[in-house]
């Protein structure tokens, strides 16, 4: 999602540029995986020594759920306010000099939030980051209780047979889960040596 600023950068302190965005997140990032295009508003401010971005967005994104751990669908919201500094000036294409930026100095050390030499805005990154941080903490599927979502019901079910596996009996004591695979070792090797 990039946009050219040469022409806003031309313009006085408070020009404003709109954009209504309907862009599909496929390339944005590998490990998401989107279920709806990415929908909303941009807006770009002209300000003394920058392009401040500011955007508002929904999606729908697929996450796991965090107790069935079934796949579900997840509105997400992403909003952002960043400041774009020119590499260059636009009238004569000389590379700006880091005292000549009026901000702060680690805003000068993300290219995230850098202009190009093409003028070219590009929120893209500044937007993956807002998406995974709309997400919620603990996705949840769509029932509000746990003990009606039957995956849930199925993983409790799987997990009281293989803790009831490995319940002490009276003469063996009970076995830690974590364990559990080193004593099919031993078992293996006990055999190996009759």
């Amino acid at each position: 999602m990039q946009f050219n600023v040469a022409q806003l950068l031309k313009e006085p302190i408070g020009t404003t540029r709109i954009y209504e965005l309907d862009e599909s997140l496929v390339e944005l990032d590998p490990e998401l995986i989107p279920l709806s295009p990415l929908t909303g508003t941009l807006c770009l401010l002209r300000t003394h020594s920058s392009v401040l971005a500011t955007g508002r967005f929904d999606t729908t994104v697929q996450l796991d759920c965090g107790r069935c751990l079934k796949p579900i669908s997840a509105q997400v919201e992403a909003v952002f306010e960043e400041s774009f500094r020119p590499l260059t000036e636009v009238t004569t294409g000389r590379f700006l000099l880091p005292g000549e930026f009026e901000g702060e100095e680690e805003d000068l050390e993300d290219f995230a939030l850098i202009i190009d030499d093409h003028h070219i805005l590009d929120i893209s990154e500044v937007l993956r980051q807002s998406i995974w941080l709309g997400m919620p903490m603990i996705p949840r599927c769509a029932f509000a209780d746990p003990e009606n979502c039957p995956n849930f019901a199925e993983r409790i079910a799987e997990m009281d047979e293989v803790h009831a596996n490995l319940a002490g009996t009276e003469d063996e004591p009970a076995v830690d889960p974590r364990w559990a695979a080193l004593l099919a070792l031993q078992t293996n090797e006990s055999d190996e040596n009759s």
